[in-house]
């Protein structure tokens, strides 16, 4: 199998080197290769010099787009598409780092069974000093910050009990940021829908295409990425989102794509309402009534999912 990473990325430089160091360090066996396509989005800080003095021993393709009206990652991530050669496109971000086993775990979920979309474990790193200098000749946890949270879904999947195959909303949980599929089911589709732009939800309208084209969801928690620490949800993130929502209910006339309103009140910053949790719940009990289920959460379901280790981490908490 060819493997074809894909990365938008945006005034992310030294995050995105990173990212790169730790791709450098696949552990792929004879019968796996893989490319890396890095699409800088209108950057202007440097990350053009960066990647041409990136070290030789990864299969690395940059391509830089001017910034425009219609920049975002859905057409970042289309940009990187169309020059994948791999059979399957595992979806990155600029700002992640993975283990060494990262890209063979994706291979793994996929092997004997073409019909799938497999989405990967995120682990929310915390603030401190990275050893850049010690990633560029070995992998190491201890180089790291320590993990602080783990999986936003995982709440969500401990509450109803299932799969996430089990829930109405697992198309909604389709994140850019950490998933993979066959190369061929994405051109089907038609890629992503670039009128998304700005932040928020172009990861999860692919997934309810891709759904509704029949293919299935797996959850694979050994293909873990680990975020760099990020700050909450701005106004504009906000206002982007929500204008997202918008042309998502307008592409599709569907009440369950409405139904993500529920969601609102844990983003908006100016009036934070409940959790993301809480509103998750809400909106998977909410689609499950719609499609006539009567199943609530499970009886006695914890709150949270402790934080398992996974290939030597340094869990500094749970969720």
């Amino acid at each position: 199998m060819r493997i074809s990473v894909v990365i938008p990325s945006y005034r992310a430089r030294d995050a995105l080197e990173l990212c790169l160091l730790s791709l450098a360090r696949q552990a792929l066996d004879a019968d796996h290769t893989a490319e890396v396509i890095v699409v800088d989005d209108g950057s202007a800080d440097g990350t053009d010099r960066m990647v041409a003095a990136f070290p030789a021993g990864l299969d690395l393709r940059y391509v830089h787009v001017p910034r425009s009206p219609i920049s975002g990652p859905a057409r970042a991530r289309n940009l990187g598409l169309a020059r994948a050669t791999g059979d399957l496109v595992v979806l990155l971000d600029a700002d992640q780092v993975v283990a060494p086993t990262f890209l063979a775990e994706h291979a793994r979920a996929h092997a004997g069974d073409d019909d799938l979309v497999v989405v990967g474990r995120t682990f929310q790193l915390g603030d401190g000093p990275v050893d850049r200098e010690r990633l560029r000749y070995e992998f190491s946890f201890e180089a790291l910050p320590p993990v602080v949270r783990g999986d936003e879904r995982e709440p969500v999947l401990e509450a109803f009990g299932c799969e996430l195959a089990g829930l109405e909303t697992a198309w909604h949980y389709v994140w850019a940021c950490n998933a993979s599929v066959r190369r061929r089911h994405l051109v089907a589709a038609g890629g992503f829908d670039e009128a998304f732009t700005g932040w928020g939800l172009e990861d999860a309208e692919l997934g309810y295409r891709l759904v509704r084209r029949g293919l299935r969801l797996r959850y694979h928690t050994e293909a873990a990425v680990y975020h760099e620490p990020r700050g909450p949800v701005s106004a504009a993130m906000y206002r982007s989102w929500r204008a997202n929502l918008a042309h998502f209910t307008a592409v599709h006339d569907a009440l369950v794509v409405v139904l993500q309103r529920a969601l609102a009140p844990a983003l908006d910053p100016a009036a934070p309402g409940p959790g993301r949790h809480v509103c998750r719940v809400r909106f998977e009990l909410a689609a499950r009534a719609l499609a006539g289920r009567a199943d609530g959460p499970a009886a006695g379901a914890a709150p949270h999912v402790p934080l398992r280790p996974l290939g030597g981490h340094r869990a500094g908490s749970a969720f």
